[in-house]
């Protein structure tokens, strides 16, 4: 046990330096920059050189140095904390805070898919018309962009997990939410490993925004700060939807291939793939219903 404590402080210290230590010292390197140069010299390059100069030696050195790690891991700690909070709206439900945003997307998802619909009568009126598929395709693609099913969550990636255990229930019988402790038991190493790779991938992605935001609130007194903020936040919705897509479709992947060994492992002997029925026995089995 020992050693394994050993091990895993290693990787979260390996983890840290690659995912907050590198941003983080890059974000309070400019705010240092701003506070030193203001808005009045926002690129006065020379006045900085001296500025720096004067600290570059002696026990000033030293204070800052102490100064600036100190603050990198304040700064890591905080996105950190954010970043969680990010995750924990993404599976937020549309009622409260929530249901003006998703409200907002249950009317566009329905504008989407009216026209969707319309496109589809078109091409089954007239199967022979490509022009109309391509229509009806691109209509399709708009629609599920903004959700694969009618929208109930105020962000993207909660739907679009929610639609996995939509998926998953029909298909399976399994009710997500209980399988997945026990699914993952008996899921191989690999498997697991690129789960967890994926799930870094999602919480690095929930951090964006928030960097994002962090810059802009800088460039409000330093406007160069104002680029990389904007810059952030028009690339955290790419990552979101990417890294969110990715792990959506390794969790339904997970439980088509190893579903079946839930089953097995609690005693059912499902004679081909599972069924609903089987899975709904197998759910029933989890949540020790009478």
């Amino acid at each position: 046990m020992n050693a394994f404590l050993t091990e895993l402080g290693k990787n979260l210290a390996g983890r840290w330096a690659a995912a907050l230590a590198v941003p983080a010292a890059v974000f309070v390197a400019v705010v240092v920059v701003a506070v030193v140069l203001g808005p009045a010299h926002a690129l006065d390059f020379a006045l900085l050189r001296s500025r720096v100069t004067t600290v570059s030696t002696g026990p000033a050195l030293v204070w800052a140095g102490a100064g600036f790690l100190a603050a990198t891991t304040l700064a890591g700690l905080a996105v950190t904390a954010l970043g969680g909070a990010v995750v924990t709206a993404w599976g937020a439900a549309g009622t409260g805070p929530g249901r003006p945003f998703a409200a907002l997307r249950r009317r566009r998802w329905h504008r989407a898919a009216a026209k969707a619909d319309t496109a589809t009568v078109a091409v089954l009126a007239d199967r022979e018309n490509r022009q109309a598929r391509v229509v009806a395709r691109r209509a399709v693609l708009r629609r599920d962009a903004i959700s694969e099913l009618e929208p109930e969550a105020p962000t993207w990636a909660g739907d679009r997990l929610r639609a996995v255990a939509v998926r998953v229930r029909r298909g399976t019988g399994l009710d997500l939410t209980t399988t997945w402790p026990r699914l993952w038991l008996v899921l191989p190493d690999p498997v697991r490993g690129e789960l967890t790779t994926v799930q870094e991938r999602c919480a690095s992605a929930a951090r964006t925004p928030v960097w994002g935001l962090a810059y802009l609130a800088v460039g409000a007194y330093w406007w160069p700060a104002l680029v990389p903020g904007l810059w952030l936040l028009l690339v955290s919705r790419w990552r979101i939807r990417r890294s969110v897509g990715v792990y959506a479709d390794l969790v339904e992947a997970s439980v088509d291939l190893h579903g079946r060994d839930v089953a097995e492992r609690l005693g059912f002997e499902p004679a081909g793939p599972l069924t609903p029925e089987l899975g709904e026995r197998v759910t029933e089995a989890i949540r020790k219903s009478s």
